[in-house]
């Protein structure tokens, strides 16, 4: 499988690395590394794909993936309120980072769950940003220390697998400028509120429609008609959390044609209604 293919390098003397980033959007190529990546979010609102996963993120998301686990973090301009409206912290490191100690058992089998890419529920989240900041502003055993604490913070959390485990291959993964062309292009026009015919799409790869689909659905797992309704109801799910617009309203604008074509694909991919989704949230956060 082809994504883009990030170098993550770590500062001489450190076995981590950790970016505190800030602006009016969060956005990214689809992409994979080798090392863990602990991503945490504080602001902003999105969709968040991680493996074969697409799912609506909002602030204190909390994710921790495996190495060669394919993730990509969406935000649009349209939703921004300001120059910092977006902020996130993330942690990267290799295996070699943890001590192979009998104390840390619970901490080896976190990162071997990571695998599927883990979602911590907010409390979590809430919990360990102190550490994270500390992190930042930290230098030397110090810091390490508080690295291996906030680890084996999440080991004793309870949390939630994403995806089926992402087993690497003996093939190299490397970088594939055609699916991220492709990407940018269909977030482009679900962004626009314009359909996004497949044949438009295998236009962008420069492949024929057939030849396209075969390319698509083995570099995401997913058929092109699939990757492109999830996406439309990720935007949804996002309307439904943070707005107060009809649901009539966030169909069209999520790119459906029709209230009733909405409620029957939200209603196999979620579980609930759009109103039951939205209802079940309010008496989550009040």
């Amino acid at each position: 499988m082809k994504f883009h293919f990030e170098t993550v390098l770590h500062t001489p003397g450190e076995s981590f690395s950790i970016e505190t980033q800030a602006g009016p959007v969060l956005d990214c190529l689809y992409h994979v590394h080798p090392e863990f990546e602990l991503t945490l979010v504080e602001s902003g609102f999105g969709t968040r794909f991680v493996g074969d996963t697409i799912e609506p993120f909002r602030e204190w998301d909390l994710i921790l993936v495996g190495g060669m686990v394919p993730h990509h973090y969406l935000t649009r301009r349209e939703d921004s309120t300001g120059p910092e409206w977006s902020k996130t912290s993330v942690v990267k490191f290799g295996s070699d980072a943890i001590p192979a100690r009998p104390e840390f058992e619970a901490l080896g089998t976190l990162l071997e769950e990571a695998a599927a890419g883990l979602h911590f529920p907010e409390e979590t989240a809430r919990a360990i940003a102190p550490d994270i900041r500390e992190l930042a502003e930290s230098a030397g055993w110090k810091r390490y220390l508080v690295f291996l604490g906030l680890l084996c913070r999440l080991a004793e959390s309870p949390r939630r697998k994403l995806t089926a485990p992402v087993h690497q291959s003996a093939a190299p993964v490397t970088p594939d400028e055609r699916l991220n062309r492709v990407l940018r292009f269909i977030h482009r026009k679900l962004e626009s509120g314009q359909p996004i015919p497949l044949e438009e799409a295998a236009a962008q790869a420069c492949l024929t429609p057939q030849a396209f689909s075969h390319y698509f659905r083995q570099a995401t797992r997913k058929r092109f008609v699939e990757y492109v309704t999830e996406l439309k109801l990720s935007r949804a799910a996002q309307l439904l959390a943070n707005t107060d617009r009809s649901i009539s309203a966030i169909a069209l604008e999520s790119g459906f044609t029709n209230l009733s074509n909405f409620n029957r694909h939200f209603l196999r991919h979620r579980k609930s209604t759009p109103r039951e989704y939205r209802e079940r949230l309010r008496k989550a956060r009040a």
